[in-house]
């Protein structure tokens, strides 16, 4: 039986709920902190804490295997410019990783990352695994639902999104009134908002979508109370994510802080290729 968990920490508050819901359940939770993404103070969730750098492979299973950790759960934000302009840091491992992956994209990337550790006796779990109850249900979360507009924007950024994923360019797509604004591409979700943001001020609706072969082991869509900052700062008055699949993070406090800025917030049944599931209510 397993007693412990790693929990490989980027930014955000994803870690913290991963942390906190297996110390839950009794596990002990070994954090390991990416340089310069994870915030610290998710040490006082750790029975034990490190910080590891960017692309520092071998050190990094070294230290997992030194705390005899058998199972593992990636949390948290590692934006993809790490690619570019740390690599010359990386390490005879990682680099050995870029030069065989198939491509380098993210899954390509993070699939050779978990074959490699699972050579090594650690397995990768799905990301949602302690956090089932997090993910987003199918409907409207709000008290407000959106608007006939931003029902047709929701189609349009789902149909966008769901090619923008299976590509691995990004999960986001940013419409106003049926025009995509703007797309996620390296620079990730939020700069992407704010650059839609800049070009079409107010009245924007947010679509957040999986790849359809989403390997649930990484890179899980996430909002939460964080995210709608972005979204209210941005003038974005809909947000519409893929149910199943998008973990909500302080789920109470997100939609209350939705209702408060008039943002509706909908779960989009992935099934769905037009978007028609969004008008219902969320149980």
């Amino acid at each position: 039986m397993n007693t412990r968990i790693a929990i490989i920490a980027g930014a955000g508050r994803f870690p913290f709920a991963v942390a906190q819901e297996a110390k839950r359940q009794g596990l002990a939770v070994i954090v390991m902190g990416i340089q310069g993404w994870v915030d610290r103070s998710l040490a006082a969730e750790a029975d034990a804490y490190e910080e590891v750098a960017v692309g520092q492979l071998r050190q990094f299973i070294d230290r997992l295997k030194s705390h005899g950790v058998s199972q593992a759960i990636m949390a948290g934000k590692v934006t993809k410019e790490v690619l570019l302009d740390q690599r010359t840091s990386f390490d005879a491992e990682a680099l050995g990783i870029l030069r065989h992956a198939r491509d380098l994209s993210v899954p390509a990337l993070l699939g050779a990352i978990g074959t490699r550790l699972a050579g090594e006796g650690i397995t990768l779990l799905d990301s949602s695994t302690f956090l089932k109850a997090n993910l987003c249900p199918v409907g409207v979360l709000t008290a407000r639902g959106p608007s006939a507009v931003e029902e047709e924007d929701v189609r349009i950024g789902l149909q966008a999104a769901r090619g923008l994923a299976a590509l691995d360019i990004g999960q986001t797509v940013i419409v106003k009134e049926r025009v995509v604004v703007a797309v996620e591409a390296l620079e990730g979700t939020d700069a992407a908002i704010r650059r839609a943001h800049a070009l079409a001020d107010h009245g924007l609706v947010v679509v957040k979508m999986a790849s359809s072969h989403q390997d649930r082991r990484f890179d899980l869509p996430v909002v939460g109370p964080e995210t709608l900052s972005t979204l209210t700062a941005s003038g974005v008055s809909c947000l519409a994510v893929e149910a199943g699949t998008t973990l909500l993070l302080d789920r109470d406090r997100l939609i209350a802080a939705a209702n408060a800025a008039g943002v509706c917030l909908v779960g989009v049944d992935p099934r769905s290729v037009d978007g028609q599931s969004a008008g219902g209510r969320a149980a």
